[in-house]
Protein backbone atom coordinates (compact mmCIF):
# COMPACT_ATOMS: atom_id res chain seq x y z
CA UNK A 1 0.00 0.00 0.00
CA UNK A 2 2.96 2.34 0.95
CA UNK A 3 4.69 1.86 -2.29
CA UNK A 4 1.60 2.12 -3.97
CA UNK A 5 1.15 5.72 -2.48
CA UNK A 6 4.27 6.50 -3.09
CA UNK A 7 4.69 5.47 -6.79
CA UNK A 8 1.34 7.24 -7.60
CA UNK A 9 2.92 10.89 -5.54
CA UNK A 10 5.89 10.36 -7.63
CA UNK A 11 4.12 9.95 -10.81
CA UNK A 12 1.90 13.11 -9.97
CA UNK A 13 4.73 15.28 -9.33
CA UNK A 14 6.45 13.97 -12.48
CA UNK A 15 3.89 14.93 -14.59
CA UNK A 16 2.89 18.20 -12.40
CA UNK A 17 6.73 19.52 -13.65
CA UNK A 18 6.88 18.06 -16.99
CA UNK A 19 5.28 20.62 -18.58
CA UNK A 20 7.07 21.32 -22.16
CA UNK A 21 6.91 25.10 -22.96
CA UNK A 22 6.57 26.08 -27.01
CA UNK A 23 8.86 28.59 -28.14
CA UNK A 24 7.90 30.50 -31.20
CA UNK A 25 10.71 32.53 -32.56
CA UNK A 26 9.15 34.10 -36.03
CA UNK A 27 5.77 35.09 -34.50
CA UNK A 28 4.33 36.79 -31.75
CA UNK A 29 0.66 35.16 -29.90
CA UNK A 30 -2.41 35.59 -31.43
CA UNK A 31 -4.83 37.47 -29.14
CA UNK A 32 -8.39 37.23 -29.74
CA UNK A 33 -10.52 40.37 -28.48
CA UNK A 34 -8.41 42.61 -27.36
CA UNK A 35 -8.46 46.65 -27.78
CA UNK A 36 -5.31 48.93 -27.51
CA UNK A 37 -5.92 52.46 -26.33
CA UNK A 38 -3.37 54.68 -27.01
CA UNK A 39 -3.23 58.52 -26.24
CA UNK A 40 -3.13 60.23 -29.47
CA UNK A 41 -0.12 62.77 -28.11
CA UNK A 42 1.88 59.67 -28.55
CA UNK A 43 1.68 59.48 -32.47
CA UNK A 44 2.01 63.40 -32.57
CA UNK A 45 5.57 63.01 -30.39
CA UNK A 46 6.24 60.57 -32.76
CA UNK A 47 5.95 62.34 -35.72
CA UNK A 48 7.74 65.16 -34.26
CA UNK A 49 11.09 63.17 -33.74
CA UNK A 50 10.88 61.16 -36.77
CA UNK A 51 10.22 65.11 -38.57
CA UNK A 52 13.94 66.91 -36.17
CA UNK A 53 15.21 63.07 -37.19
CA UNK A 54 15.01 64.26 -40.87
CA UNK A 55 15.83 67.50 -40.56
CA UNK A 56 18.71 67.09 -38.60
CA UNK A 57 19.95 64.71 -41.46
CA UNK A 58 19.08 66.92 -44.26
CA UNK A 59 21.64 69.86 -42.41
CA UNK A 60 24.22 66.86 -42.52
CA UNK A 61 25.19 68.08 -38.40
CA UNK A 62 25.22 66.20 -35.23
CA UNK A 63 22.69 67.76 -32.86
CA UNK A 64 23.16 70.47 -30.99
CA UNK A 65 21.33 71.05 -27.50
CA UNK A 66 21.80 74.38 -25.87
CA UNK A 67 20.91 74.49 -22.68
CA UNK A 68 20.64 78.19 -22.33
CA UNK A 69 22.22 81.60 -23.29
CA UNK A 70 26.01 80.92 -23.79
CA UNK A 71 27.98 83.76 -21.11
CA UNK A 72 30.36 85.93 -23.17
CA UNK A 73 32.76 88.66 -22.99
CA UNK A 74 34.27 91.25 -25.23
CA UNK A 75 37.85 90.37 -24.21
CA UNK A 76 37.30 86.69 -24.12
CA UNK A 77 37.45 87.18 -19.96
CA UNK A 78 34.72 86.34 -17.72
CA UNK A 79 34.77 85.19 -14.17
CA UNK A 80 31.75 83.76 -13.04
CA UNK A 81 30.83 83.90 -9.42
CA UNK A 82 27.72 82.69 -7.41
CA UNK A 83 25.27 79.80 -7.17
CA UNK A 84 22.16 77.98 -7.54
CA UNK A 85 20.45 76.06 -4.63
CA UNK A 86 17.05 75.45 -2.86
CA UNK A 87 15.94 76.81 0.02
CA UNK A 88 12.53 77.84 1.68
CA UNK A 89 10.35 80.31 -0.03
CA UNK A 90 7.02 81.03 -1.18
CA UNK A 91 4.84 80.84 -4.86
CA UNK A 92 1.63 81.40 -6.53
CA UNK A 93 -1.20 79.39 -7.39
CA UNK A 94 -2.78 80.71 -10.15
CA UNK A 95 -4.68 77.40 -10.94
CA UNK A 96 -5.63 74.33 -8.88
CA UNK A 97 -8.36 71.72 -10.53
CA UNK A 98 -8.56 68.70 -12.30
CA UNK A 99 -8.82 69.83 -16.16
CA UNK A 100 -5.28 69.31 -17.89
CA UNK A 101 -6.35 71.18 -20.61
CA UNK A 102 -7.34 74.33 -17.93
CA UNK A 103 -4.42 74.03 -16.10
CA UNK A 104 -2.07 73.99 -19.76
CA UNK A 105 -4.32 76.87 -20.71
CA UNK A 106 -3.13 78.48 -17.48
CA UNK A 107 0.22 78.25 -17.75
CA UNK A 108 0.90 79.45 -21.14
CA UNK A 109 -1.33 82.59 -20.61
CA UNK A 110 0.85 83.57 -17.47
CA UNK A 111 4.00 82.48 -19.29
CA UNK A 112 2.70 85.14 -22.18
CA UNK A 113 2.15 87.57 -19.53
CA UNK A 114 4.66 87.27 -17.28
CA UNK A 115 7.58 85.78 -18.76
CA UNK A 116 10.13 86.88 -16.43
CA UNK A 117 9.36 84.64 -13.63
CA UNK A 118 9.08 80.32 -14.37
CA UNK A 119 5.54 78.16 -14.04
CA UNK A 120 5.74 74.91 -12.69
CA UNK A 121 2.90 72.39 -12.82
CA UNK A 122 2.12 69.67 -10.91
CA UNK A 123 -0.42 66.74 -11.07
CA UNK A 124 -1.21 65.11 -8.02
CA UNK A 125 -4.60 62.70 -8.11
CA UNK A 126 -7.64 64.28 -8.95
CA UNK A 127 -6.04 67.99 -9.42
CA UNK A 128 -3.25 70.12 -11.72
CA UNK A 129 -1.84 72.70 -9.89
CA UNK A 130 0.09 75.60 -11.65
CA UNK A 131 2.52 77.47 -9.33
CA UNK A 132 4.51 80.10 -10.24
CA UNK A 133 7.42 82.31 -9.14
CA UNK A 134 10.37 81.96 -6.21
CA UNK A 135 9.98 84.19 -3.88
CA UNK A 136 12.26 83.97 -0.78
CA UNK A 137 10.32 86.73 1.56
CA UNK A 138 6.29 86.50 1.97
CA UNK A 139 6.40 90.21 0.97
CA UNK A 140 7.83 89.87 -2.36
CA UNK A 141 4.87 86.98 -2.72
CA UNK A 142 2.96 89.14 -1.76
CA UNK A 143 3.20 92.38 -4.10
CA UNK A 144 3.69 89.76 -7.17
CA UNK A 145 0.33 88.23 -5.91
CA UNK A 146 -1.51 92.01 -6.13
CA UNK A 147 -0.26 91.97 -10.14
CA UNK A 148 -1.40 88.38 -10.49
CA UNK A 149 -5.09 88.39 -9.02
CA UNK A 150 -6.05 90.70 -11.94
CA UNK A 151 -5.57 87.82 -14.35
CA UNK A 152 -5.77 84.78 -12.57
CA UNK A 153 -8.61 85.90 -9.35
CA UNK A 154 -8.24 82.80 -7.15
CA UNK A 155 -4.29 82.82 -6.69
CA UNK A 156 -2.56 82.51 -3.42
CA UNK A 157 0.60 81.76 -1.68
CA UNK A 158 1.72 78.77 -0.77
CA UNK A 159 4.97 77.86 1.34
CA UNK A 160 7.26 75.74 -1.39
CA UNK A 161 11.14 74.57 -1.72
CA UNK A 162 12.35 77.67 -4.60
CA UNK A 163 14.90 77.30 -6.38
CA UNK A 164 17.41 80.50 -5.38
CA UNK A 165 19.87 81.44 -8.84
CA UNK A 166 22.89 84.18 -7.74
CA UNK A 167 24.77 84.56 -10.59
CA UNK A 168 26.75 87.32 -11.18
CA UNK A 169 29.51 87.32 -14.30
CA UNK A 170 32.28 89.75 -14.58
CA UNK A 171 34.44 90.78 -17.21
Amino acid sequence: MKFTLTFILILITHLAFSQTEEVIKDSLPVLENVMIYKDARLDMLEKRSAKLDLEERERGGEKETVLGKPIISTNGKKKVTGSIYTSKGFRIIIYNGPDRLQAMNAKNKFSKAFDSQRSYMSYNVPSYKIKVGDFESKNEATDFLRRVTAMFPSSFIVPDIITVKNINVIE
